[in-house]
């Protein structure tokens, strides 16, 4: 028994890559690249004195040399260093904007700079596209070619239908303000309708928009970090910020699907903050949209629980599978969803776009996301039509299996145990990287020497690893109280004490035994 411990607390020990943002709150100050403060990357199992300081916007190097290793640094590379086009930038807009509507007014998209008929001759042999119209200037998603470096930016810009469903949401939540983090083609929407009410302001790694939009509605800004490249512009966000009492403001970011959710979340908390500090009132978390993949869904809740999924189905107009149009599309649609700490029962979705009320959960959900009677909820996340599976005790994927070995259903093809069960939660301590049968907390208890597992001969039943009684799983154990003691804060549960008490065995379905403490 203490062999297989050793060897499961070895194996237990994951070679995890953690990120760390700079906290000049708790006094703790990263060096800073051209980009604005770096990030602190180190492997779990070393620590952070062997890990290394890099960029937070660029993973390549050759658009961002910066890496410091942390046990190399010194008092230089803590200088801020400051990156001057924003001087540039804001002498070519107003020449751009101010020279007159009726001024004939191009864009190069070789150089990525606006210009005017007196630059032209600059730019004969660049891809230009003149004259630009009126809608043009107001919306310039409708023309600028969306960036496509994966290992930088990568833009993916919203449809009309997702776009009228976040104009829609937003008056029906009495959204005066929102700030689009990343998110241009929402501002560009929301700023050239002339009907809306909403205040927008992007905040924006795009260089490229501040050729159409002044310092009240654009600042360039790296969303990785909180950093403004301008100080001009940051004062203006500032003002932004600033509400009368009857204004509501709302973050909607839809952040690179490749960037850490922990960079992010970091952020949406510092405006938060700094909403509150600047309205002078207590703290209180503002409500957020957040565009990402379901199957991403564990990344943003283990660093902002408090956000829900929502059903919608949000479509991109640049890209081949994330729409619901074209051959290459999803057959259930696009996988990228809405999360929001916005109740979700207050979340209308559109009834014409296939979407229904799920009077038992008491909120909107997708018309093929079928209520189950035993999970007690719409379950589906994926766009198809969950089945209960009576073996795991959850309702699955339609093109799932059921096996015995990890107690998961799963992918027909090409299914290895051990590396699946490196990325399952355990249903006992839920903890990632290990199945019950293999839970090492569990392990150690005398529980498990004196109620050991079950064994059936039937395929066809679960048997709870927590009170050894079929018919559920240890999530669902009505004994699960018993066992184990969790705290359960901002939607997160966690295991939460180091003492533990035995049921009676007449609760557990045995003879009776003391309590005991476990070490």
């Amino acid at each position: 028994m203490k062999q297989e411990l050793e060897f499961l607390d070895r194996e237990d020990v994951q070679n995890r890559l953690v990120v760390k943002c700079e906290d000049d709150e708790e006094g703790d100050i990263h060096p800073q690249c051209v980009h604005g403060p770096t990030i602190l990357f180190y492997y779990e199992d070393k620590g952070p004195e062997h890990g290394y300081y890099g960029c937070s916007a660029y993973r390549d190097k050759k658009l961002c040399p910066f890496n410091v290793p942390a046990s190399e640094l010194n008092v230089k590379h803590f200088r801020r260093q400051y990156d001057t086009s924003t001087v540039l930038y804001r002498s070519a807009r107003k020449k751009f904007l101010e020279d007159g509507e009726d001024t004939q007014k191009h864009y190069c998209l070789s150089c990525n700079k606006a210009i005017v008929n007196d630059d032209l001759p600059k730019h004969l042999d660049h891809n230009v596209k003149q004259n630009l119209p009126k809608h043009y200037i107001q919306d310039p998603t409708l023309f600028l070619p969306p960036l496509n470096n994966d290992k930088a930016q990568a833009q993916y810009f919203f449809d009309e239908k997702s776009l009228q469903f976040f104009e829609n949401t937003l008056h029906d939540l009495k959204i005066s303000k929102i700030i689009c983090m990343g998110a241009p083609r929402l501002h560009c929407y929301l700023s050239s309708k002339p009907s809306n009410q909403v205040k927008s302001y992007l905040l924006d790694l795009d260089h490229r928009f501040i050729y159409f939009y002044d310092d009240t509605s654009f600042a360039w800004y790296n969303m990785c970090n909180n950093h403004f490249f301008d100080e001009l512009q940051k004062q203006e966000f500032f003002k932004f910020l600033k509400c009368q009492s009857d204004e509501r403001l709302l973050i909607f970011t839809d952040p690179p699907f490749g960037c850490r959710t922990e960079l992010i979340g970091s952020t949406l908390n510092k405006l938060s903050k700094l909403y509150s500090k600047i309205n002078q009132i207590p703290y209180q978390p503002l409500p957020i949209f957040w565009v990402f993949p379901y199957f991403l869904a564990q990344y943003i809740q283990k660093v902002m629980p408090s956000l829900q999924m929502s059903d919608y189905k949000i479509n991109y107009t640049n890209h081949d599978s994330y729409t619901d149009i074209g051959k290459s599309a999803r057959k259930q649609g696009s996988p990228v969803r809405l999360f929001t700490n916005v109740p979700l029962d207050i979340l209308k979705l559109p009834v014409k776009e296939q979407y229904k009320y799920c009077s038992k959960c008491q909120k909107y959900t997708a018309l093929e996301n079928r209520h189950c009677e035993i999970c007690k909820c719409c379950p589906s996340k994926n766009g198809s039509t969950y089945v209960h599976c009576n073996q795991c005790g959850l309702c699955v994927k339609p093109s799932y299996v059921h096996c015995r070995n990890c107690r998961r259903c799963t992918q027909k093809g090409g299914h290895n145990c051990s590396e699946y069960q490196k990325h399952q939660t355990c249903y006992i301590c839920r903890t990632v990287g290990h199945t019950e049968k293999r839970c090492l907390f569990w392990r150690k208890k005398v529980l498990h020497q004196m109620f050991p597992p079950k064994e059936t001969d039937s395929e066809n039943i679960i048997v709870c690893i927590l009170c050894n009684k079929i018919g559920h799983n240890e999530l669902s154990c009505d004994q699960r109280s018993f066992y184990l003691k969790e705290l359960t804060f901002m939607g997160e549960t966690q295991l939460c004490e180091n003492v533990y008490r035995m049921p009676t065995l007449k609760s557990a379905g045995k003879t009776s035994v003391n309590s005991f403490q476990a070490f």
